[in-house]
Protein backbone atom coordinates (compact mmCIF):
# COMPACT_ATOMS: atom_id res chain seq x y z
CA UNK A 1 0.00 0.00 0.00
CA UNK A 2 1.46 3.52 -1.23
CA UNK A 3 1.79 6.51 1.46
CA UNK A 4 -1.74 7.40 2.52
CA UNK A 5 -2.94 10.97 2.36
CA UNK A 6 -2.96 13.04 5.60
CA UNK A 7 -6.74 12.95 5.75
CA UNK A 8 -6.87 9.13 5.85
CA UNK A 9 -4.15 8.97 8.32
CA UNK A 10 -5.78 10.88 10.47
CA UNK A 11 -8.91 8.43 10.05
CA UNK A 12 -6.82 5.70 10.70
CA UNK A 13 -5.27 6.81 13.79
CA UNK A 14 -8.99 7.39 15.08
CA UNK A 15 -10.06 4.05 14.58
CA UNK A 16 -6.72 2.82 16.10
CA UNK A 17 -7.26 4.79 18.77
CA UNK A 18 -10.45 2.91 19.34
CA UNK A 19 -9.49 -0.53 18.86
CA UNK A 20 -7.00 0.08 21.88
CA UNK A 21 -10.24 0.97 24.14
CA UNK A 22 -11.94 -2.11 23.34
CA UNK A 23 -9.72 -4.55 25.05
CA UNK A 24 -11.34 -7.47 23.78
CA UNK A 25 -14.82 -5.75 23.33
CA UNK A 26 -16.77 -4.85 19.91
CA UNK A 27 -17.82 -1.26 18.49
CA UNK A 28 -19.87 -1.24 15.30
CA UNK A 29 -20.43 2.48 13.45
CA UNK A 30 -22.79 2.45 10.69
CA UNK A 31 -23.62 5.31 8.15
CA UNK A 32 -26.48 7.24 7.49
CA UNK A 33 -29.50 5.66 5.87
CA UNK A 34 -30.75 7.58 2.68
CA UNK A 35 -34.51 8.23 4.11
CA UNK A 36 -37.05 8.04 0.97
CA UNK A 37 -39.20 11.13 0.85
CA UNK A 38 -41.90 10.66 -1.31
CA UNK A 39 -42.44 7.52 -3.74
CA UNK A 40 -39.15 7.22 -5.40
CA UNK A 41 -37.54 10.46 -4.11
CA UNK A 42 -34.91 10.74 -1.51
CA UNK A 43 -34.26 13.08 1.41
CA UNK A 44 -29.97 15.09 0.59
CA UNK A 45 -27.95 12.06 2.68
CA UNK A 46 -26.54 13.50 4.92
CA UNK A 47 -23.60 11.17 6.64
CA UNK A 48 -23.73 9.95 10.19
CA UNK A 49 -21.37 11.63 12.02
CA UNK A 50 -19.15 9.12 13.61
CA UNK A 51 -19.19 7.30 10.69
CA UNK A 52 -17.64 10.18 9.11
CA UNK A 53 -15.29 10.91 12.04
CA UNK A 54 -13.34 7.82 11.41
CA UNK A 55 -14.11 6.94 7.93
CA UNK A 56 -14.16 10.01 5.85
CA UNK A 57 -16.64 8.10 3.84
CA UNK A 58 -19.83 9.93 2.86
CA UNK A 59 -21.95 6.98 0.87
CA UNK A 60 -24.80 5.50 2.72
CA UNK A 61 -24.73 1.42 2.79
CA UNK A 62 -21.73 1.09 4.94
CA UNK A 63 -20.77 0.20 8.06
CA UNK A 64 -17.64 0.04 10.16
CA UNK A 65 -16.63 -3.18 12.67
CA UNK A 66 -13.91 -2.37 14.76
CA UNK A 67 -12.96 -5.13 17.86
CA UNK A 68 -9.71 -5.13 20.40
CA UNK A 69 -10.02 -8.86 19.97
CA UNK A 70 -6.64 -10.57 18.88
CA UNK A 71 -9.10 -13.37 17.41
CA UNK A 72 -9.92 -12.56 13.24
CA UNK A 73 -9.71 -9.07 11.71
CA UNK A 74 -9.70 -6.16 13.82
CA UNK A 75 -11.14 -3.54 11.08
CA UNK A 76 -13.68 -4.57 8.85
CA UNK A 77 -15.30 -2.16 6.76
CA UNK A 78 -18.37 -3.31 5.14
CA UNK A 79 -19.72 -1.37 1.64
CA UNK A 80 -21.16 -1.37 -1.43
CA UNK A 81 -19.68 -2.90 -4.77
CA UNK A 82 -19.54 -0.83 -7.74
CA UNK A 83 -22.17 -1.50 -10.45
CA UNK A 84 -21.83 -0.01 -13.76
CA UNK A 85 -25.72 0.35 -14.21
CA UNK A 86 -25.86 1.89 -11.14
CA UNK A 87 -23.52 4.35 -11.74
CA UNK A 88 -24.72 5.30 -14.73
CA UNK A 89 -27.74 6.72 -12.74
CA UNK A 90 -26.35 7.96 -9.15
CA UNK A 91 -23.19 8.38 -9.89
CA UNK A 92 -19.76 6.25 -9.00
CA UNK A 93 -19.04 4.98 -5.59
CA UNK A 94 -15.78 3.74 -4.32
CA UNK A 95 -16.25 0.20 -4.54
CA UNK A 96 -14.73 -2.69 -2.63
CA UNK A 97 -11.38 -3.24 -4.89
CA UNK A 98 -10.60 1.22 -4.11
CA UNK A 99 -11.40 0.66 -0.54
CA UNK A 100 -8.69 -1.42 -0.09
CA UNK A 101 -6.63 0.37 -1.39
CA UNK A 102 -7.86 3.46 0.37
CA UNK A 103 -8.57 2.56 3.85
CA UNK A 104 -6.27 1.51 6.67
CA UNK A 105 -8.37 -1.18 7.55
CA UNK A 106 -7.57 -5.48 7.68
CA UNK A 107 -10.68 -6.28 5.58
CA UNK A 108 -13.17 -4.33 3.11
CA UNK A 109 -16.48 -6.79 2.64
CA UNK A 110 -19.18 -6.53 0.85
CA UNK A 111 -22.51 -5.02 2.67
CA UNK A 112 -24.72 -7.98 2.18
CA UNK A 113 -22.37 -10.23 3.75
CA UNK A 114 -22.94 -7.86 7.11
CA UNK A 115 -26.13 -10.00 8.78
CA UNK A 116 -23.81 -13.30 8.23
CA UNK A 117 -20.27 -11.88 9.12
CA UNK A 118 -21.56 -10.35 11.94
CA UNK A 119 -21.52 -13.49 14.33
CA UNK A 120 -18.35 -14.25 13.69
CA UNK A 121 -16.88 -11.12 13.84
CA UNK A 122 -18.77 -10.92 17.56
CA UNK A 123 -17.61 -13.67 18.70
CA UNK A 124 -15.32 -13.67 21.54
CA UNK A 125 -16.62 -10.11 22.36
CA UNK A 126 -19.15 -9.73 25.45
CA UNK A 127 -19.74 -6.51 25.24
CA UNK A 128 -20.58 -4.66 22.23
CA UNK A 129 -20.33 -0.82 21.78
CA UNK A 130 -23.12 0.37 19.14
CA UNK A 131 -25.83 3.87 19.02
CA UNK A 132 -29.08 1.81 19.53
CA UNK A 133 -32.12 3.44 17.66
CA UNK A 134 -30.29 5.86 15.08
CA UNK A 135 -30.41 3.27 12.18
CA UNK A 136 -33.41 1.63 11.50
CA UNK A 137 -31.59 -0.81 9.01
CA UNK A 138 -28.75 -1.96 11.46
CA UNK A 139 -30.76 -1.87 14.79
CA UNK A 140 -32.78 -5.29 14.02
CA UNK A 141 -29.30 -6.80 12.90
CA UNK A 142 -27.93 -5.77 16.35
CA UNK A 143 -30.89 -6.81 18.44
CA UNK A 144 -30.71 -10.58 16.48
CA UNK A 145 -26.66 -10.55 17.91
CA UNK A 146 -27.89 -9.89 21.22
CA UNK A 147 -30.96 -11.30 21.89
CA UNK A 148 -30.85 -15.31 23.12
CA UNK A 149 -34.69 -16.18 25.16
CA UNK A 150 -32.50 -19.38 26.56
CA UNK A 151 -29.78 -17.00 28.26
CA UNK A 152 -26.74 -14.60 27.37
CA UNK A 153 -24.28 -16.72 25.62
CA UNK A 154 -21.01 -17.52 26.61
CA UNK A 155 -18.29 -16.21 24.71
CA UNK A 156 -20.69 -13.53 22.74
CA UNK A 157 -21.80 -10.18 22.92
CA UNK A 158 -23.97 -9.46 26.17
CA UNK A 159 -23.99 -6.06 27.16
CA UNK A 160 -24.63 -2.95 24.82
CA UNK A 161 -22.88 0.02 25.44
CA UNK A 162 -23.80 3.23 23.35
CA UNK A 163 -20.51 3.78 21.17
CA UNK A 164 -20.96 7.66 21.13
CA UNK A 165 -19.67 7.53 25.12
CA UNK A 166 -16.40 6.84 23.16
CA UNK A 167 -16.57 8.95 20.20
CA UNK A 168 -17.98 12.06 21.70
CA UNK A 169 -14.88 11.87 24.35
CA UNK A 170 -12.47 11.52 21.10
CA UNK A 171 -14.36 14.51 19.48
CA UNK A 172 -14.44 17.04 22.54
CA UNK A 173 -10.81 18.39 21.57
CA UNK A 174 -9.96 18.80 18.09
CA UNK A 175 -7.22 18.00 16.37
CA UNK A 176 -5.01 20.08 13.75
CA UNK A 177 -7.29 18.42 10.72
CA UNK A 178 -10.44 19.02 12.24
CA UNK A 179 -9.18 22.79 13.25
CA UNK A 180 -8.06 23.47 9.96
CA UNK A 181 -11.55 22.35 8.04
CA UNK A 182 -13.08 24.33 10.86
CA UNK A 183 -11.50 27.94 10.22
CA UNK A 184 -12.48 26.84 6.35
CA UNK A 185 -15.77 26.65 7.02
CA UNK A 186 -15.56 29.99 8.84
CA UNK A 187 -13.85 31.61 6.23
CA UNK A 188 -16.45 29.92 3.32
CA UNK A 189 -18.82 31.26 5.74
CA UNK A 190 -17.44 34.71 6.38
CA UNK A 191 -16.40 35.38 2.71
CA UNK A 192 -19.93 34.30 1.79
CA UNK A 193 -22.26 36.88 4.17
CA UNK A 194 -19.92 39.55 3.41
CA UNK A 195 -20.76 38.91 -0.86
CA UNK A 196 -24.22 38.65 0.15
CA UNK A 197 -24.83 41.52 2.31
CA UNK A 198 -24.64 44.75 -0.33
CA UNK A 199 -26.98 42.43 -2.17
CA UNK A 200 -29.43 41.31 0.62
CA UNK A 201 -31.53 44.94 0.01
CA UNK A 202 -32.73 43.38 -3.62
CA UNK A 203 -33.92 39.98 -1.98
CA UNK A 204 -37.89 39.85 -3.04
CA UNK A 205 -38.29 38.11 0.03
CA UNK A 206 -36.84 35.98 3.18
CA UNK A 207 -36.66 32.88 1.01
CA UNK A 208 -35.15 34.41 -1.61
CA UNK A 209 -32.27 36.43 0.56
CA UNK A 210 -31.36 33.18 2.17
CA UNK A 211 -31.06 30.94 -1.81
CA UNK A 212 -28.96 34.48 -2.50
CA UNK A 213 -26.79 33.37 0.79
CA UNK A 214 -26.54 29.74 0.22
CA UNK A 215 -25.40 30.64 -3.51
CA UNK A 216 -22.88 32.17 -2.10
CA UNK A 217 -21.23 29.34 -0.07
CA UNK A 218 -21.47 27.49 -3.06
CA UNK A 219 -19.25 29.82 -5.01
CA UNK A 220 -17.11 30.10 -2.19
CA UNK A 221 -16.07 26.77 -2.36
CA UNK A 222 -18.74 25.26 0.73
CA UNK A 223 -19.77 21.25 0.59
CA UNK A 224 -22.78 22.02 2.33
CA UNK A 225 -25.09 23.52 4.69
CA UNK A 226 -24.51 23.46 8.58
CA UNK A 227 -27.84 23.99 8.88
CA UNK A 228 -31.09 25.43 7.08
CA UNK A 229 -30.35 28.76 6.66
CA UNK A 230 -32.50 31.29 8.72
CA UNK A 231 -33.52 35.07 7.29
CA UNK A 232 -35.61 36.36 9.59
CA UNK A 233 -37.12 39.99 8.81
CA UNK A 234 -38.63 42.47 11.45
CA UNK A 235 -40.74 40.69 14.18
CA UNK A 236 -40.07 37.05 12.89
CA UNK A 237 -36.29 38.35 14.15
CA UNK A 238 -37.88 37.37 17.43
CA UNK A 239 -38.79 33.33 16.79
CA UNK A 240 -35.44 31.76 17.60
CA UNK A 241 -35.22 28.97 14.53
CA UNK A 242 -37.54 30.79 11.99
CA UNK A 243 -38.22 29.38 8.70
CA UNK A 244 -37.72 32.04 5.64
CA UNK A 245 -41.21 32.93 4.06
CA UNK A 246 -41.90 34.79 1.49
CA UNK A 247 -42.44 37.83 3.13
CA UNK A 248 -40.78 40.74 1.95
CA UNK A 249 -37.71 42.72 3.61
CA UNK A 250 -39.48 45.40 5.12
CA UNK A 251 -37.09 48.27 4.54
CA UNK A 252 -37.08 49.79 8.02
CA UNK A 253 -36.98 47.03 9.72
CA UNK A 254 -34.02 44.34 11.20
CA UNK A 255 -32.70 41.12 9.40
CA UNK A 256 -31.34 38.78 11.20
CA UNK A 257 -29.27 35.93 9.44
CA UNK A 258 -28.06 32.86 11.27
CA UNK A 259 -25.94 30.49 8.56
CA UNK A 260 -23.12 28.38 8.69
CA UNK A 261 -21.56 26.50 5.91
CA UNK A 262 -20.02 23.21 5.81
CA UNK A 263 -16.67 22.08 4.45
CA UNK A 264 -15.40 18.28 4.88
CA UNK A 265 -17.90 17.97 7.33
CA UNK A 266 -16.99 20.43 9.61
CA UNK A 267 -19.60 23.39 10.13
CA UNK A 268 -19.52 27.41 10.62
CA UNK A 269 -22.26 29.21 12.38
CA UNK A 270 -22.65 33.34 12.33
CA UNK A 271 -25.19 35.33 12.69
CA UNK A 272 -25.53 39.02 11.95
CA UNK A 273 -28.38 41.54 12.43
CA UNK A 274 -28.57 44.48 9.94
CA UNK A 275 -31.18 47.30 9.03
CA UNK A 276 -32.15 46.64 5.18
CA UNK A 277 -32.14 50.35 4.75
CA UNK A 278 -28.60 50.28 6.01
CA UNK A 279 -29.16 52.91 8.64
CA UNK A 280 -30.22 51.85 12.35
CA UNK A 281 -33.10 53.69 13.69
CA UNK A 282 -32.66 54.81 17.22
CA UNK A 283 -34.90 52.23 18.80
CA UNK A 284 -32.77 49.57 17.05
CA UNK A 285 -29.17 51.18 17.61
CA UNK A 286 -29.84 50.62 21.52
CA UNK A 287 -31.22 47.01 21.55
CA UNK A 288 -28.11 46.00 19.25
CA UNK A 289 -25.52 47.98 21.37
CA UNK A 290 -26.75 45.75 24.31
CA UNK A 291 -26.34 42.74 22.57
CA UNK A 292 -23.16 43.98 21.13
CA UNK A 293 -21.89 44.57 24.57
CA UNK A 294 -22.86 40.92 25.40
CA UNK A 295 -21.12 39.76 23.03
CA UNK A 296 -17.23 41.00 23.83
CA UNK A 297 -18.38 40.43 27.63
CA UNK A 298 -18.83 36.76 26.96
CA UNK A 299 -15.83 36.46 24.49
CA UNK A 300 -13.26 38.32 26.96
CA UNK A 301 -14.53 35.18 29.47
CA UNK A 302 -13.15 32.53 26.64
CA UNK A 303 -9.90 31.32 27.42
CA UNK A 304 -8.24 28.33 28.53
CA UNK A 305 -9.54 27.42 32.45
CA UNK A 306 -13.10 29.01 31.96
CA UNK A 307 -16.53 27.25 31.45
CA UNK A 308 -19.63 27.40 29.14
CA UNK A 309 -20.96 28.87 32.18
CA UNK A 310 -18.50 31.62 33.21
CA UNK A 311 -19.25 32.65 29.71
CA UNK A 312 -23.24 32.76 29.81
CA UNK A 313 -23.13 34.27 33.43
CA UNK A 314 -20.79 37.43 31.82
CA UNK A 315 -23.72 37.15 28.83
CA UNK A 316 -26.27 37.88 31.32
CA UNK A 317 -25.54 40.36 33.11
CA UNK A 318 -24.49 42.38 29.80
CA UNK A 319 -28.02 41.33 28.85
CA UNK A 320 -30.06 41.85 31.92
CA UNK A 321 -27.81 45.34 32.47
CA UNK A 322 -29.23 46.12 28.68
CA UNK A 323 -32.37 45.52 29.50
CA UNK A 324 -32.42 47.63 32.20
CA UNK A 325 -30.95 50.46 29.94
CA UNK A 326 -33.81 50.35 27.43
CA UNK A 327 -36.53 50.38 30.20
CA UNK A 328 -37.84 46.74 29.96
CA UNK A 329 -36.29 45.72 33.63
CA UNK A 330 -36.25 47.37 36.84
CA UNK A 331 -33.60 46.74 39.80
CA UNK A 332 -30.25 45.91 40.10
CA UNK A 333 -28.60 43.60 37.77
CA UNK A 334 -27.34 40.66 40.24
CA UNK A 335 -30.94 40.15 41.62
CA UNK A 336 -32.39 40.54 38.04
CA UNK A 337 -29.98 37.60 37.34
CA UNK A 338 -30.47 36.08 40.73
CA UNK A 339 -34.38 35.79 39.21
CA UNK A 340 -34.11 35.03 35.49
CA UNK A 341 -36.07 38.27 35.25
CA UNK A 342 -34.34 38.14 31.51
CA UNK A 343 -35.82 34.54 30.78
CA UNK A 344 -38.45 36.45 28.41
CA UNK A 345 -36.22 38.30 26.12
CA UNK A 346 -33.08 36.10 26.20
CA UNK A 347 -34.22 31.99 26.55
CA UNK A 348 -31.12 30.35 25.36
CA UNK A 349 -27.59 29.55 26.49
CA UNK A 350 -25.02 31.58 25.20
CA UNK A 351 -22.94 28.51 23.75
CA UNK A 352 -23.01 25.56 22.08
CA UNK A 353 -20.33 23.07 21.20
CA UNK A 354 -19.26 22.84 16.85
CA UNK A 355 -17.64 20.43 14.60
CA UNK A 356 -18.95 17.84 12.94
CA UNK A 357 -22.39 18.86 14.09
CA UNK A 358 -23.45 22.08 14.17
CA UNK A 359 -24.27 21.30 18.05
CA UNK A 360 -21.88 19.24 18.28
CA UNK A 361 -21.04 16.09 20.65
CA UNK A 362 -19.99 16.65 23.93
CA UNK A 363 -18.93 13.52 26.30
CA UNK A 364 -21.02 12.36 29.49
CA UNK A 365 -17.72 10.55 30.64
CA UNK A 366 -14.38 11.72 30.13
CA UNK A 367 -11.99 9.51 31.68
CA UNK A 368 -14.12 7.07 32.71
CA UNK A 369 -15.53 9.70 34.93
CA UNK A 370 -18.70 11.72 35.06
CA UNK A 371 -18.67 15.45 33.23
CA UNK A 372 -20.44 18.45 33.52
CA UNK A 373 -19.98 19.90 29.57
CA UNK A 374 -21.07 23.51 31.36
CA UNK A 375 -18.60 23.63 33.98
CA UNK A 376 -15.70 21.39 32.44
CA UNK A 377 -13.15 23.88 31.71
CA UNK A 378 -12.13 24.76 28.46
CA UNK A 379 -9.11 24.01 26.59
CA UNK A 380 -7.01 24.31 23.35
CA UNK A 381 -8.73 22.87 20.99
CA UNK A 382 -12.29 23.35 21.84
CA UNK A 383 -14.40 25.03 19.34
CA UNK A 384 -17.82 26.68 20.31
CA UNK A 385 -20.02 29.35 19.29
CA UNK A 386 -20.87 32.76 21.20
CA UNK A 387 -24.45 33.86 20.55
CA UNK A 388 -26.35 36.44 23.19
CA UNK A 389 -29.38 37.98 21.53
CA UNK A 390 -32.38 39.92 22.87
CA UNK A 391 -35.82 38.92 21.47
CA UNK A 392 -38.82 41.59 22.27
CA UNK A 393 -42.18 40.28 20.86
CA UNK A 394 -43.89 42.20 19.27
CA UNK A 395 -47.35 41.67 21.21
CA UNK A 396 -45.47 41.87 24.64
CA UNK A 397 -47.02 44.53 26.23
CA UNK A 398 -44.31 44.95 28.89
CA UNK A 399 -42.43 46.38 26.71
CA UNK A 400 -41.91 50.11 25.64
CA UNK A 401 -43.80 49.97 22.55
CA UNK A 402 -40.80 51.37 20.41
CA UNK A 403 -39.10 48.22 20.81
CA UNK A 404 -41.70 45.60 20.29
CA UNK A 405 -41.11 43.31 17.47
CA UNK A 406 -37.10 43.96 17.08
CA UNK A 407 -34.78 40.58 17.88
CA UNK A 408 -31.13 40.85 17.72
CA UNK A 409 -28.20 38.38 17.49
CA UNK A 410 -24.94 37.94 17.24
CA UNK A 411 -23.12 34.81 16.81
CA UNK A 412 -19.70 33.73 16.40
CA UNK A 413 -17.70 30.92 16.04
CA UNK A 414 -14.79 30.70 18.55
CA UNK A 415 -11.36 28.30 18.85
CA UNK A 416 -9.98 27.84 21.99
CA UNK A 417 -6.35 28.65 22.18
CA UNK A 418 -3.61 28.43 24.44
CA UNK A 419 -3.21 32.09 24.57
CA UNK A 420 -7.01 32.91 25.01
CA UNK A 421 -9.79 32.46 21.50
CA UNK A 422 -9.61 32.59 18.15
CA UNK A 423 -12.83 34.07 16.60
CA UNK A 424 -13.05 32.44 13.30
CA UNK A 425 -15.94 34.26 11.80
CA UNK A 426 -14.44 37.74 12.62
CA UNK A 427 -13.98 38.73 9.26
CA UNK A 428 -17.65 40.20 9.65
CA UNK A 429 -17.48 42.86 11.45
CA UNK A 430 -19.67 43.21 14.45
CA UNK A 431 -19.50 47.00 15.89
CA UNK A 432 -22.81 48.66 14.46
CA UNK A 433 -20.74 51.54 12.72
CA UNK A 434 -19.37 48.93 10.73
CA UNK A 435 -22.51 47.05 9.54
CA UNK A 436 -23.31 50.50 8.30
CA UNK A 437 -20.26 51.59 6.27
CA UNK A 438 -20.89 47.82 4.72
CA UNK A 439 -24.42 48.62 3.64
CA UNK A 440 -23.40 52.18 2.26
CA UNK A 441 -23.79 52.39 -1.09
CA UNK A 442 -20.00 52.50 -3.03
CA UNK A 443 -19.16 56.25 -4.09
CA UNK A 444 -17.84 56.13 -7.00
CA UNK A 445 -14.86 58.51 -7.79
CA UNK A 446 -14.77 60.03 -11.46
CA UNK A 447 -11.24 60.29 -12.52
CA UNK A 448 -10.64 63.67 -12.32
CA UNK A 449 -11.52 63.30 -8.66
CA UNK A 450 -8.85 60.88 -8.92
CA UNK A 451 -6.46 63.56 -10.12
Amino acid sequence: MGKQPKSETSYANRRKKIIKQLKGEAAIFPAAPHFLASRDQHHPFRQNSDFFYLTGLTEPQAVLFLTGSTKGPRSVLFLRERNDDDARWNGERIGIKRAKRRFDVDEVRDITQLENDLPELAANCSVLHYAPGCNPVTDPLIWRLLQNLSGPRLNFPHTLKDSRLITAAMRFVKDRYEIQHLKHAAGITAKAFLNFLPQAKLARSEKHAAQILEAEFARCGAHGLAFPTIVASGRNATTLHHEPKLQPLWKHELVLVDCGAVFQGYCADLTRTFPVSGTFREPQARVYDAVHRALHDALDKTKPGSTLEIIHAAALRAITSGLISLGILKGSVSDLVQREAYRNYFMHRTSHWLGLDVHDAFPLLLNNAPIDARNHPLEPGHVITIEPGIYLDAKDESVPVQYRGIGVRLEESVLITTGGCAVLTAHVPTAREDIEALLAPQTVISREEKR
